[in-house]
Order: C-alpha cells, then structure tokens, then sequence
C-alpha cells in the first residue's frame, strides 16, 4: 500500500529495474504548497513509476493528489480543492529529446529530496484562477454610470430672455 517517502531514491537503479512505489505525504510536510493556498487539507497520495526514456535516461511518471483550501475569485468565498498532477519527470541533459508532456531535470537533480519534486509539481498544477466548481459568474459594470436627470427649463429664464428681446 502506500509508503512514507524515503528522503534519498537511486534514481537511476529504480528506473533500470521499472519500479513502481505508492507514496503518503503528510499535509504538514507540503509547507510552500500550504503558503500558496490556505491550508492543505489532507495527506497527499500518489505514485512514483520509475523507468527508462528512450532506454537510457532516467524518468519518473508521478501521479500525486491533495486537498486543498483556495479563494474562489468568483465569489471570495473559501472553498476546498481536489489538486491532482500527472507528470513525466525526466532526468536529462541538453541533448536529449522530449515530448511537452515531460518535465525536464538535470541529472544533478536524481539526488534531491523527492519531496521537493511532488511538491514542485503539485504548486504547477494550482489553478491560476481558482474558482469554485458550480459558482455563477458575477455580473459587473466595470466605470460608474452616469445618472441623467432631466431638468426642465426656467420658465423665469425664458421670460427673462423674452424681455431682453423688446
């Protein structure tokens, strides 16, 4: 089943052998995704699949999700947000070739906590605008309207101009 995530992974090994490890990341570990929203509400689940891109370079297909705490900017109101992320991470220099749907690492980078990937890719997928699944949008006049009363004439004014006639 799921897994407390070790800190350290050799990359490179686990992708050789095409492993596959199921993961639980506790809420209070995600601290910059619980900074860019307000609050994470639950652990985050997922899986790390490990295997070799063109048959030499080290990739991890990860597929994580978590609950967390938004602003609709709709309605302002707080709302709870199921984030999920599927996403190839590929360790690679320049001169590899990927497809868009591959997030390219340095091979450097094999050595990272893999806390620090997950959590990299779950703050990607926030929406950039989050609203609330079933709000109406709110209607708006962007200005001020100008109101027009309608002002009837002096009659005094008229008779004024009259007399200067004569």
């Amino acid at each position: 089943m799921f897994e407390k995530l070790p800190t350290q992974l050799d990359v490179a090994l686990l992708a050789r052998k095409g492993y596959e490890l199921a993961f639980v990341l506790e809420a209070k570990e995600l601290e910059r995704l619980a900074q860019a929203t307000l609050g994470v509400k639950s652990a985050a689940e997922g899986v790390l699949r490990f295997s070799l891109f063109d048959g030499r370079v080290p990739q991890i297909h990860l597929q994580a999700s978590v609950l967390v705490s938004l602003i609709c900017q709709r309605t302002l109101e707080k709302f709870d947000y199921p984030l999920e992320v599927s996403i190839f991470l590929v360790f690679a220099d320049d001169d590899t070739e990927w497809s868009e749907e591959q997030e390219v690492l340095l091979p450097e980078e094999m050595n990272d906590n893999p806390r620090v990937w997950i959590e990299d890719s779950l703050l990607l997928a926030l929406p950039l605008v989050p609203v609330q699944p079933g709000s109406h949008p709110v209607k708006y006049e962007i200005g001020e309207v100008a109101q027009i009363e309608e002002t009837k004439p002096n009659p005094f004014a008229t008779l004024k101009v009259m007399m200067k006639k004569e």
